[in-house]
């Protein structure tokens, strides 16, 4: 009887142990309260440091993050505007060739909407060495279009950061003059005219309501708009997931507010806020996590709108008259099927 009861003993403490450490318990026990004890690095108001990289002047402080990385492709798109209404900017694979022709046929029209400018470009890193097939095809694509930048760093999941935030330096150096900037995957429908609508009232809305502020930060009323699906979530401790953070990569027990990396848009003022305050917040692997990090630390509130959709809204002709994104188009026939009925003469 002894030794059926420490047998079971043993079993139940094997269980908890296993318990304790694939479900990650230990991390979420001692996990930093977010609300109270922030601080990621820098662990310093970086708002000064930001103004004066805007005005161009010497930052207070030594940026941490700057990527290495260069742009092995360019595009002369915004070299003689002095300004536009949207710059589209999509973060595609290098193997997804069809994915990019659909978008072109669709949302990635440049002269759709009469009177209205729009530029498309495609944001592609690199297959390690040698050169592919796949590559080949890109460069002959890139000579065609004139449309893709690409990057020289290895396209992969866990690097969407480093995309990201290679495209906000390129826009921030290349193409300052977009009243407002769409990121977006390439396996989303876009409508243009439904984002236009929507920021054109969200800052018609704020400019009644407000001034832009004259600091590096930004306030509600400033008209730094950053906006899409906002998620308000906590890291994943479990060992098994795909998307574990440990304690020693992220110790607080809440991410702040942040917008869905499939699609968001941004105001010229957020784009250089976000791009200027990434050169002192440190790298993160998860881009929208990263892109809501920096926002916070710059002071820039994400707007939540419903009508960007993370997953694959269900269609119908009626149910997507006022979507802006939704999810889930990585067939390219889908998204021109579904395109060219919304934008058909009813």
């Amino acid at each position: 009887m002894r030794r059926r009861q420490l047998y079971k003993f043993a079993v139940c403490a094997c269980v908890l142990v296993y318990i304790y450490y694939v479900f990650g318990v230990r991390d979420y026990i001692y996990a930093r309260s977010f609300d109270h004890e922030f601080d990621y690095p820098l662990a310093v108001d970086i708002r000064p440091a930001v103004a004066a990289v805007l005005a161009g002047h010497e930052p207070p402080l030594a940026p941490i993050n700057y990527y290495p990385h260069r742009f092995l492709t360019n595009s002369g798109k915004c070299a003689t505007l002095e300004r536009l209404d949207l710059f589209i900017v999509v973060k595609s694979a290098m193997s997804h060739l069809e994915r990019r022709d659909a978008i072109r046929q669709t949302y990635g029209q440049e002269n759709f909407i009469p009177g209205i400018i729009v530029r498309t470009l495609f944001f592609l890193g690199v297959d390690p060495p040698p050169k592919s097939d796949t590559q080949r095809r890109i460069e002959e694509e890139m000579a065609q279009h004139r449309d893709i930048i690409q990057i020289d760093f290895l396209d992969d999941y866990y690097n969407n950061t480093i995309k990201t935030m290679m495209s906000f330096r390129w826009l921030y150096e290349h193409c300052a003059v977009a009243d407002f900037y769409l990121f977006t995957d390439d396996d989303m429908y876009i409508s243009v005219a439904n984002l236009l609508e929507y920021v054109h009232e969200r800052t018609d809305s704020r400019s009644r309501n407000g001034t832009a502020s004259a600091t590096g930060g930004a306030s509600k009323k400033d008209g730094a708009l950053l906006a899409g699906y906002v998620f308000q979530s906590a890291p994943q401790r479990f060992r098994s997931s795909k998307w574990r953070v440990s304690l020693e990569e992220y110790p607080w027990n809440r991410w702040p507010p942040y917008v869905t990396a499939g699609a968001y848009v941004v105001c010229n003022r957020a784009m250089r806020l976000l791009y200027a305050g990434s050169l002192f917040v440190k790298h993160f692997r998860f881009d929208d996590v990263y892109l809501g990090i920096v926002a916070k630390k710059v002071g820039v509130a994400p707007a939540h709108c419903p009508r960007f959709h993370f997953y694959k809204k269900s269609y119908s002709r009626e149910g997507y008259r006022r979507v802006i994104a939704s999810h889930g188009y990585s067939d390219p026939r889908d998204l021109i099927t579904v395109w060219n009925e919304q934008n058909s003469v009813a």
